[in-house]
């Protein structure tokens, strides 16, 4: 009669602690929460063809100046389109995107043709679920080429020689969210 309690009281505990967590409370890994920026490379002179950035190297720069070099895809690899987060702590987002990226062998300095992207767009936060939390939207995306250049003429050293917002809201993760002519 013992044992027979014994595991009726564990089975009641059992019962009790896996009805205590609700659907709610996992998030599913396909759940997006907060989309990433996605960027396509297209040829300049043919603008409906993707034209490949040659050992790209894209790295994120905080409001501090500290600089993390952005993991989405391999380092120093060439691209067609790339996915990069954005910051979800303030309204804008810098990267220096080095294209021919390479390190000087005698300095390890990084050598290559950088140009400066910065992302201004506008933060909407919203709740997902208790397991999920919180993810964040991002809409009236807007691109400025090397934002620190002030002068009207076109700088000769930029690689990057436009960039077109075609989504300006993030929410559909299944388009270019900004075209970079090269």
């Amino acid at each position: 009669m013992k044992k027979f309690l014994a595991f009726v009281f564990i089975l009641a505990v059992g019962l009790a602690i896996f009805s205590a967590c609700e659907k709610d409370d996992i998030c599913p890994g396909d759940t997006l929460t907060t989309p990433y920026l996605n960027i396509g490379f297209y040829n300049f002179n043919n603008q409906d063809a993707f034209k490949s950035a040659t050992k790209l190297r894209i790295v994120g720069i905080d409001s501090t100046g500290y600089a993390e070099i952005i993991n989405t895809f391999t380092d120093r690899s060439n691209q067609t389109q790339v996915s990069i987060p954005l910051n979800t702590a303030v309204n804008y987002s810098q990267f220096i995107f080095t294209f021919n990226s390479r390190d000087d062998e005698e300095t390890a300095e990084e050598l290559g043709n950088q140009d400066t992207l910065q992302f201004n767009y506008t933060r909407q936060e919203y709740f997902i679920s208790r397991g999920c939390g919180y993810g964040v939207n991002f809409t009236d995306l807007a691109t400025i080429i090397n934002p620190a250049y002030k002068d009207t003429v076109q700088n000769t050293e930029e690689w990057i020689i436009a960039a077109f917002d075609q989504e300006t809201n993030l929410q559909n993760q299944d388009t270019i969210h900004v075209k970079i002519y090269h």
